[in-house]
């Protein structure tokens, strides 16, 4: 809490942290600890290591980005997140450190702003962007349909495309905190340049 006071929200970061990503990771640990979640991964062994990627993930709940953080914790990796994300009080302070990027879903020009930032921090060896194309959270746990134009960070930064699948985080909230809920989190599949390069972004939508 302390921390986050030393943050400067109106700053423009140009590069991120390892301290206060290592500090925002921890308090995601903590939640899931208190919250009794207990995390089962696969597919750990094919995240890049030596190159920025983009993460795609399907969407159950406000703790997903909490678990892909921690299982990718020595990775600097910041998301695309809906502006209304950025009023949430400390919160949003250790996001804008950690160069998170506003998603603001009424204005396309400022959308495409935010997709332009993220060409340049995956290009520049910045970071790695974590986006969830159905761009809202599945409440009925059903895979909706995909906003295929993030699918250009990956196009026009020829970067890797890590695919994951996340299941369970919709019970957290449920099971607290008489429960124990088990999450499984499952790196499936990692498109390069040359497994993408020749598809439009629909069909990179479509397949992923």
């Amino acid at each position: 809490f302390f921390i986050g006071f030393t943050i400067k929200y109106n700053k423009e970061y140009t590069k991120p942290s390892k301290f206060y990503n290592k500090i925002f990771v921890f308090w995601y640990k903590y939640i899931c600890w208190q919250a009794r979640v207990k995390i089962h991964s696969t597919g750990l062994e094919n995240i890049p290591t030596n190159t920025r990627f983009m993460l795609v993930s399907n969407h159950r709940s406000k703790f997903d980005n909490f678990i892909h953080c921690i299982l990718l914790e020595k990775e600097q990796l910041a998301y695309i997140s809906k502006i209304e994300n950025f009023k949430i009080i400390l919160a949003r302070k250790y996001m804008k450190r950690g160069m998170y990027l506003p998603m603001n879903r009424g204005e396309k020009k400022e959308s495409l702003k935010t997709i332009l930032k993220a060409i340049d921090y995956i290009k520049s060896g910045i970071l790695s962007i974590g986006v969830f194309p159905e761009g809202k959270r599945s409440k009925a746990g059903n895979l909706l349909e995909f906003k295929a134009g993030c699918f250009k960070i990956a196009e026009k930064s020829k970067c890797p495309i890590v695919v994951c699948c996340l299941q369970g985080t919709e019970n957290i909230h449920k099971n607290f905190p008489w429960k124990r809920t088990h999450v499984y989190a499952d790196f499936i599949k990692v498109y390069y340049q040359n497994d993408y390069e020749n598809k439009t972004t629909v069909q990179i939508s479509d397949e992923i």
